[in-house]
């Protein structure tokens, strides 16, 4: 079978499945041409958010190809109507936990435990202010990890522009429970950081 590329970003691409010889169908065409638009949508977000499930580089790499290309095999095999980002992020989640459940001895950092988190501050601060900056993103990390999985996923998923619709489909919970979700989170973190 013929795929044809897509560039991801420097070091990352998507394979599609290239035409027929005779030239494509016009779902498939479709398919192609919606699984693109999305892709270049939503590539970063999702690496963001695979690394927020603690997916290093190259795994959060080869989940959005997967992701992507069972997009595309759904979309050619059937015209669906529906929250598209919503399913690509649940495929995508999916998948993570599927490889996590094969490699339960294997640890991979959290995003929010990499150190270039901290590091990274402005750069023309002075050593008082780093240090300032620093023990703010220490206690929003350490507030942030006490959250509740649940919590944090919504959070992770609303930073990354995710409606409350599409999060719900994500997680698999009902509307209201991710607005509950978001909004208890932010006020636990407010509370901590602010000490309110």
């Amino acid at each position: 079978m013929k795929m044809r590329r897509l560039a991801m970003e420097p070091g990352g691409e998507v394979e599609l499945p290239a035409g027929e010889q005779a030239g494509p169908g016009a779902r498939e065409e479709q398919a192609r041409e919606r699984t693109v638009g999305l892709f270049l949508a939503l590539r970063e977000p999702l690496a963001y958010y695979l690394a927020s499930l603690g997916a290093d580089q190259t795994e959060v790499e080869e989940v959005v190809q997967e992701a992507f290309l069972r997009l595309f095999r759904h979309l050619a095999a059937s015209a669906p109507d529906g929250n598209l980002r919503g399913w690509v992020f649940r495929v995508a989640q999916n998948l993570v936990r599927d490889r996590r459940r094969g490699w339960h001895h294997r640890h991979v950092d959290r995003l929010e435990d990499r150190p270039e988190a901290v590091e990274a501050s402005d750069p023309g601060a002075t050593p008082e202010e780093q240090l300032l900056q620093n023990e703010r993103v220490s206690l929003v990390r350490t507030a942030f990890s006490a959250l509740p999985e649940r919590q944090r996923r919504c959070l992770h998923l609303r930073a990354q522009g995710l409606r409350y619709r599409e999060i719900a489909e994500v997680l698999g919970v009902s509307l209201t429970t991710v607005a509950d979700l978001v909004r208890d989170g932010l006020a636990r973190l407010e509370r901590v950081c602010y000490g309110e």
